[in-house]
């Protein structure tokens, strides 16, 4: 995950001195050029660990390495708790804030570099920055290993490399701007996560007190959870319409359209226009402007339902609250760990909502979150929970294989160029662990809204991510186009929750983390249910008694979940 908000550091990026991030670049480029890079491939971790410092600190990034004058980076430099050293630091006022471990290309995992450069980091007091490479891709951490950027230096463009330079040259980190910036992150979040709920708050209250009014026959309970399901495919619009899965403004595009009719003398309600929309999105249309075509997504969420379709709701709603929400960017403000925030605190809010409309009395703990602001899993929460379980158990399948340290030589292939005996074995081991990965099935018994499922999606994505770029590199051949994604939501990941509004949000939290154009959305009512994970007793839990061995059956049959 990126460590910075894109609107946060765009406003920096377009305020940049253009002419001094061009000849960077300039400089960049002539050091990283194809017969350097293949020369880089072949060299060994000593050999290049100074040119590398040299080329890309001091020429590109403007550092002074000792044993120059007014030096602000060393080599090997000494932890102050023991006697191991950093392959390199930079300094201020002779103290480490950032330290630097390096590899050669030949080291494709760079987690094992990471946790050695967290070992030296805590080891220095002042220490904020840590960066590590193989000489082919550095990532850029703070404090924490959770989050990061990472930069392909064998392929850095124009505008991936204008962010590596605002954020890693000599006067950023000497005047700790990365720490401003993320800071600055931090607090952009946190004021629109504040203010898009409020928003978002008031257009579910408005949507579900008109249901009440409008459709007075169909009972309050029932009417709230279709309320949340029309949020949901809303949510998905405002979200869809930004990031390219929709034709651009598609939410004014269905006003302008009510509008349009009433101009003619030919009104339709609001809602039935969006009706209409919604039956697109399930099957797909094409429109004489190709930009306007809307492919399927269907999976559920916009299928038909018989209650929803017949409910009536006021105009003004779906007109004046849905245009103030449109508003938003959410592609470079709105990301979807801030609808996480939201979803969670959407959830709380569910709870006092369903307590009141049957009559119960709630808990005065889960009463007072809403006071107490949005209660979410903090990321570096889950991020620890994936790699001591999912994470333990890959390590565990990498040894058993032996493909932990994997480092590319002429011993792979024969002379013509194709694999050899050794190459094909290890060709075979990689596929070996990603069928592996594909046959594991993980759980969350009380998935809330998804933020387990969420992190051990982006894990298990990387994972095949790590693994197709081995195989290129040892096949020298394009991989098959494959929808990783997709397999993984439906392979591997599964989950219960015993509230039905919870179950229905972490679905849509997962279609918003892999949704893609031309794609239909995964069905997952088969891995994601509701019940009551603990008791599967009927006299004790009533209609939400979950019976593992018939709700995921097979996977019971097969041993469980792993």
């Amino acid at each position: 995950m990126s460590l910075f908000q894109k609107s946060v550091l765009e406003k920096y990026l377009t305020s940049f001195d253009k002419n001094e991030l061009n000849l960077a670049y300039e400089k960049f480029l002539s050091i990283y050029n194809s017969k350097k890079i293949e020369k880089i491939k072949k060299l060994k971790e000593e050999e290049y660990q100074d040119g590398f410092l040299r080329d890309l600190f001091v020429k590109v990034l403007g550092y002074t390495l000792k044993p120059d004058e007014n030096f602000n980076m060393v080599r090997e430099f000494k932890n102050q708790k023991d006697n191991k050293k950093a392959d390199a630091a930079i300094l201020k006022k002779n103290k480490a804030i950032a330290v630097i471990e390096l590899k050669s290309t030949k080291t494709k995992d760079l987690r094992k570099v990471t946790e050695q450069a967290f070992n030296y980091r805590n080891n220095q007091i002042n220490c904020r920055y840590i960066i590590t490479s193989n000489f082919h891709k550095l990532r850029f951490f703070i404090d924490y290993a959770s989050d990061f950027e990472e930069f392909n230096l064998f392929n850095l463009k124009k505008n991936d490399f204008n962010r590596f330079y605002i954020l890693l040259n000599k006067k950023s980190i000497l005047n700790h701007f990365p720490l401003k910036l993320k800071e600055e992150t931090k607090f952009h979040e946190e004021k629109i996560s504040n203010e898009l709920y409020k928003d978002y708050s008031i257009l579910k209250s408005k949507i579900f007190e008109n249901l009440v009014l409008r459709n007075k026959k169909i009972d309050k309970l029932i009417l709230f959870k279709k309320s949340q399901k029309l949020l949901d495919r809303l949510l998905f619009i405002f979200f869809a319409q930004d990031i390219g899965l929709l034709p651009i403004n598609t939410i004014k595009k269905i006003i302008d359209r009510f509008f349009s009719l009433q101009k003619l003398d030919a009104y339709k309600p609001l809602y039935e226009v969006y009706k209409q929309y919604f039956s697109y999105m399930n099957e797909g249309r094409n429109f004489e402007d190709e930009n306007e075509n809307i492919s399927a997504y269907n999976g559920g969420l916009f299928a038909e339902d018989e209650i929803l379709d017949k409910l009536i709701i006021d105009d003004k709603i779906l007109w004046s609250e849905c245009l103030k929400i449109s508003k938003y960017n959410f592609k470079s403000e709105v990301d979807v760990n801030i609808l996480g925030h939201i979803f969670e605190h959407s959830l709380n809010e569910m709870e006092e909502m369903n307590a009141k409309i049957e009559g119960k009395k709630l808990e005065k703990k889960k009463s007072k979150r809403k006071k107490d602001g949005v209660f979410y899993t903090p990321k570096y929460i889950t991020t620890y929970i994936i790699e001591n379980t999912i994470g333990k158990i890959c390590m565990e399948k990498y040894k058993e294989l032996e493909i932990l340290e994997i480092e590319f030589d002429n011993t792979f292939r024969r002379k013509d160029g194709k694999l050899n005996k050794k190459g094909k074995e290890l060709f075979k081991k990689l596929e070996d662990y990603k069928n592996w990965l594909l046959s594991l099935k993980i759980l969350d018994p009380a998935c809330g809204s998804g933020a387990f499922l969420n992190e051990a999606l982006n894990f298990l994505i990387k994972e095949h991510q790590k693994i197709d770029n081995i195989i290129v590199e040892l096949t020298q051949k394009p991989l098959r186009i494959y929808d990783t994604d997709k397999s993984i939501l439906e392979q591997n990941l599964f989950g219960v929750d015993i509230n039905e509004e919870s179950v229905e949000i972490a679905k849509l939290s997962l279609w918003l983390r892999t949704a893609k154009k031309g794609r239909k959305l995964s069905s997952l009512n088969n891995n994601i249910k509701c019940g009551n994970s603990l008791i599967d007793d009927k006299k004790i839990a009533g209609e939400k008694a979950f019976i593992w061995e018939k709700e995921f059956k097979e996977i019971m049959k097969n041993g469980g979940f792993d």
